[in-house]
């Protein structure tokens, strides 16, 4: 393949002397190899494109902030059936459905998603994606990380509990990854312009979630009387598969004013209160029966006794084997969240 002309100021001034360019074509895939001469130093740098008629993709990209950074995106029309992984990934990554439908996977949860919907994947947790066999998702998706992700994520309404939601803003996010695509040259002009378009993303994912929260804003009680419901129905069934989303649908309000007033009553969000009254529960039963562990975990709630076990440490600082050979006379449970003594907000 023949190099293209170039100048210096292509890849961010004069200063910098191209030494030498390379572009070696994989099927789908281009590596662009580039060796720069800033200052006597002597650096390469590599990127990764992908471009065919279903599948665009921009990777290997440089991290060179700690904020909040760009690893990759793409967009793709996927085959029927089509499927990725069970795989664990470094980063956060965002799909979000532009068309279609199909399913999303985490454990032995699965969530099926159709178009104007987007779901999010955890570093570190096994997760898997399938294609519609009759009517086949298409979608977008980016991979970042940095300190600020998790801020943005929570922001954007997603957590661990509940990895998806549900968008009014399809076509914005399409927008914004069709520029990233666009800026792939390795310029620093493009550099900053991938970063501003990755916060645009994220700004975007936020405001929609901030505006569909607001829609049912006025509600016939106040935040108190809900978080009464909300405790009565946790206090009732913790040893279920409770979804804070499922939580506020069933109350009748939306997850963000439950969450808000439940942190102004309690001093805790309503996850944290279900874990905890779970690991009371637990512990009680520790001390007062010889139920093994195992069942002992899914009574409060857990169909993995070692996951059980993990957070039951982080609450008591040993595992619940060695809590139970405590003498009960020398164990203070908490009580605070048992109660329902809720101020008036």
């Amino acid at each position: 393949m023949q190099s293209p002309n170039l100048h210096p100021s292509d890849f961010g001034g004069s200063q910098l002397i191209v030494l030498f360019f390379k572009l070696t074509q994989f099927p789908r895939y281009i590596i662009i190899n580039i060796q720069l001469n800033r200052g006597g130093d002597y650096m390469e740098l590599q990127v990764g494109y992908t471009d065919s008629a279903n599948y665009k993709c921009l990777e290997d990209l440089q991290r060179d902030y700690v904020d909040l950074y760009l690893s990759y995106c793409g967009i793709e029309n996927c085959e029927a059936g089509f499927g990725f992984g069970p795989q664990k990934r470094t980063e956060y990554v965002i799909h979000v459905i532009t068309k279609g439908k199909g399913f999303f996977q985490v454990g032995k949860e699965i969530y099926p998603l159709v178009k104007d919907q987007a779901f999010l994947i955890i570093p570190g947790v096994e997760c898997y994606y399938e294609a519609d066999k009759e009517d086949p998702w298409s979608y977008i998706w980016i991979g970042f990380n940095g300190l600020k992700s998790y801020e943005c994520i929570a922001n954007a309404g997603f957590s661990k509990e509940e990895p998806t939601i549900s968008l009014n803003c399809t076509d914005k996010l399409i927008t914004c990854i069709s520029k990233m695509l666009d800026a792939r040259q390795l310029t620093y002009a493009n550099e900053l312009k991938r970063g501003s378009l990755l916060m645009q993303f994220m700004a975007i994912i936020i405001e929609d979630y901030s505006l569909r929260d607001q829609e049912h804003i006025n509600y016939d009680y106040s935040g108190a009387v809900y978080v009464k419901h909300a405790i009565n129905f946790m206090s009732h069934n913790y040893s279920k598969k409770i979804k804070i989303n499922d939580l506020a649908n069933y109350i009748g309000i939306n997850r963000s004013y439950l969450t808000n007033s439940f942190k102004k009553a309690m001093g805790v969000s309503p996850q944290e209160f279900l874990v905890s009254l779970r690991m009371n529960k637990a512990a009680s039963l520790l001390q007062k029966t010889t139920l093994p562990i195992s069942t002992i975990a899914i009574q409060v709630g857990y169909d993995d006794p070692l996951a059980f076990s993990k957070i039951f440490k982080q609450k008591y600082s040993v595992s619940p084997k060695a809590f139970r050979e405590i003498p009960e006379h020398l164990v203070t449970l908490e009580k605070k969240n048992d109660y329902v003594n809720v101020r008036s907000l």
